[in-house]
């Protein structure tokens, strides 16, 4: 019987992955190009999902929406600061965190968008330590996002953006 359940199981996934369609990939523009990650969290502590794309409406600057998930609880998220190679970099949301209720596994679902200058990927080119703080109404949220030993998924994405730049800051 618990062979038979097993086969079943695999037979359900293998028809599962092959119905799904690979549509070929296209070259992304600048003005498309976004990016999604998650931070060095360790497996007992809640861990940011970050999202940074181009804005659309005004190409020189960075839209950035940061979710936090939580089965417990909301968040308000009201500031984000980067703290790159010692230096303070603080941004406030533009607008008001919004929570939902996802499912049962993702019950609390909290998220919010910043708005950053393009000049803050040239403050990453060569950092050394990245660590991104999110201000709550629970307190402060901290992890980071590369230190010389370890890099985050976002740090690899912050690189593709960072490889899309011109060489040198615009003045």
């Amino acid at each position: 019987m618990k062979k038979t359940l097993c086969l079943l199981s695999i037979a359900v996934m293998a028809a599962g992955c092959t119905s799904l369609q690979n549509s070929p990939t296209t070259t992304a523009t600048l003005d498309h190009l976004a990016t999604a990650g998650s931070l060095i969290c360790k497996s007992n502590e809640i861990c940011p999902n970050v999202i940074v794309e181009w804005d659309k409406q005004q190409k020189e600057q960075l839209k950035v929406d940061v979710a936090l998930t939580s089965t417990y609880q909301y968040y308000d998220i009201t500031g984000m600061t980067f703290l790159i190679d010692g230096k303070s970099i603080n941004y406030r949301p533009t607008e008001k965190t919004q929570q939902k209720y996802i499912n049962k596994l993702i019950p609390k679902h909290s998220a919010n968008t910043f708005v950053l200058p393009s000049s803050f990927l040239y403050e990453l080119r060569s950092a050394k330590n990245v660590e991104l703080s999110i201000e709550t109404d629970k307190g402060m949220i901290q992890r980071s996002v590369y230190t010389p030993t370890q890099s985050s998924t976002l740090s690899k994405n912050f690189a593709r953006l960072i490889a899309s730049l011109p060489k040198q800051q615009p003045k």
